[in-house]
C-alpha cells in the first residue's frame, strides 16, 4: 500500500504543479508537510501572487468540497470559529448545549488573509493549534487530526499584529513571488487550458483516510542517530548565546559587544527558534524519508528554509529569505568543520572517562564552538568536583559561560 500512496501523493503534487506556477521547492515542502499529523502551512506573498488560489488548491486535492475557510477579510462571528448555543435546548430544557461548528469539526481547514483576523479569533484558533481543543460556553470540544493551510499579507495596511507565539504553530512559512515575465505568459496559457477555472477543476487525488493511512506510515518512520544529531545542532545553534540572551535586559547588538563569539551565528540572532523547530524538522524528515525512500543532510539544510523565517528574528533583516541562506550557508561550513574536528566523538571519549590529552584539544574547539562549549562546561562541572582539574583552568571560568 505505501507505494500506491506515495504515487497519490505524487500525483497530488502534479496536479497542484500543472495549474499553479510557483518554485518546484516551494510545491515540494508544501507537499511534504502535509504528511504528518496536525499539519500546518502558511502562505506569505504580496496581493495577487495566488496566496489563496494555492491554499484551495491543496485543499480540493486533499478534502474535495469538504472543507472550510474562515476569511479575515469578512467579520468573523464566534459562531463561524468555536460553535454557537443550540437555543431549543437552552429554552426548553434549560441546558447548554453547543453546536460546534464546521470549522471545528472539518478536517479540512483554511484560513484566508491571517493577517486581517481579530486577536479575538487569532486567540481561539492559536488555543486549538496548542492543545488541539476548542471552548464555548463551558464546553470543551477535542479537535481530532487536520490539515490547516493559511495565507497572508503581512504589508496589508489593515494588518493586526498577531503574537509570535501563534506564528510558531505553523510548521512551514513559504514566501511566494510575483511571477516573471515568462511566467506571466505561461499562466496565460493555464487559464485558457482550465478556462479561468483553475480551483473548480482541481481533482481530490487523496481522501481524508488515504491522508490517515500515509500520516499513520510517516509516524512509524526512524530518523538515525545522524540526522537527529544534525536536526538538534542546527537548533541549538541558532538558540545558544554564552550571555543568555533570553534572560538579559539587554538585546543584540548591545549585548554581543565584546562577546567572544561576536562572529558566529548567534551575534546574527536577535531571538532564536523554539523547540518546535526540532520537532517540524523530524516531521519533514520522517516524510521525505517516506516519499523518497532518503533524506540527506543538504535536504534538512533546505527544510530549515521554510521552518526558521517565522520563528526567528534577527538582528539585522533585509530580506528574510537571503537573510535566513546566508546564515544556513555559514551553518553549513561549521558542521564541515566539527567533522574535520572530530569534536563529537573527542567529546564522547570525554564522557567515558577524563583525559587530559583529549580534554585540552576540547578546550581549543570551545573557543571556537558554543554549543561544544556549553557540553564541555557540563563535564567540568563534574571534574572539578573530582579534584581533576581547577575551577581556574575550566573553559566556564575562561568563557564566562553559565548552564543553567
Amino acid at each position: 500500500m505505501s507505494k500506491y500512496y506515495r504515487n497519490l501523493v505524487k500525483k497530488l503534487e502534479e496536479e497542484v504543479k500543472s495549474r499553479f506556477i510557483c518554485s518546484d521547492s516551494v510545491l515540494k515542502i508544501i507537499v511534504l508537510n502535509q504528511l504528518h499529523h496536525r499539519a500546518t502551512t502558511l502562505l506569505r506573498a504580496p496581493r495577487g501572487s495566488g496566496k489563496s488560489t494555492l491554499m484551495l488548491l491543496m485543499l480540493r486535492g486533499m478534502y474535495g468540497s469538504s472543507f472550510v475557510v474562515i476569511s479575515g477579510a469578512s467579520e468573523v462571528k464566534r459562531g463561524e470559529v468555536l460553535g454557537r448555543l443550540h437555543l431549543p435546548s437552552l429554552e426548553k430544557e434549560g441546558v447548554e448545549k453547543v453546536v460546534w461548528a464546521a470549522f471545528v469539526k472539518s478536517e479540512g481547514k483554511g484560513l484566508d488573509e491571517v493577517n486581517r483576523l481579530n486577536p479575538y479569533t487569532t486567540a481561539n484558533i492559536y488555543h486549538m493549534l496548542q492543545f488541539g481543543e476548542v471552548w464555548a460556553y463551558g464546553h470543551r470540544a477535542k479537535v481530532e487530526d487536520y490539515t490547516l493551510i493559511a495565507n497572508e499579507n503581512p504589508q496589508d495596511p489593515t494588518t493586526f499584529i498577531h503574537p509570535p507565539p501563534f506564528y510558531d504553530r505553523f510548521d512551514v512559512c513559504v514566501y511566494l513571488r510575483p511571477l516573471t515575465l515568462s511566467e506571466k505568459f505561461a499562466l496565460q496559457e493555464i487559464l485558457e487550458k482550465y478556462k479561468g477555472e483553475i480551483v473548480e477543476t482541481m481533482p481530490q487525488v487523496l481522501s481524508p483516510e488515504d491522508l490517515r493511512e500515509i500520516r499513520e506510515e510517516v509516524e512509524e518512520i526512524e530518523i538515525d542517530i545522524e540526522l537527529r544529531g544534525l536536526i538538534n545542532t542546527l537548533v541549538r545553534d541558532l538558540q545558544v548565546c554564552v550571555r543568555n540572551r533570553e534572560l538579559s535586559e539587554l538585546k543584540p547588538l548591545a549585548l554581543c559587544e565584546g562577546c567572544h563569539f561576536i562572529r558566529d551565528v548567534c551575534s546574527k540572532i536577535k531571538e532564536g527558534p523554539s523547540e518546535r523547530a526540532g520537532i517540524v524538522l523530524s516531521y519533514l524528515v520522517k516524510a521525505k524519508i517516506w516519499l523518497e525512500g532518503s533524506c540527506s543532510k543538504e535536504d534538512v539544510f533546505e527544510m530549515l528554509r521554510w521552518v526558521l523565517p517565522h520563528r526567528i528574528t534577527l538582528t539585522r533583516t533585509k530580506n528574510i529569505i537571503l537573510d535566513l541562506k546566508e546564515i544556513i550557508e555559514q551553518e553549513k561550513v561549521k558542521m564541515r568543520d566539527r567533522e574535520s574536528r572530530r569534536q563529537w566523538y573527542i567529546l564522547n571519549e570525554l564522557v567515558k572517562k577524563f583525559n587530559r590529552g583529549l580534554y585540552l584539544k576540547a578546550k581549543e574547539i570551545a573557543l571556537e564552538d558554543l554549543v561544544f562549549a556549553e557540553e564541555l562546561v557540563k563535564l567540568e562541572e563534574k571534574w572539578i568536583s573530582e579534584k581533576l582539574i581547577r575551577p581556574e583552568e575550566s573553559v566556564k571560568y575562561n568563557l564566562g559561560i553559565e548552564v543553567l
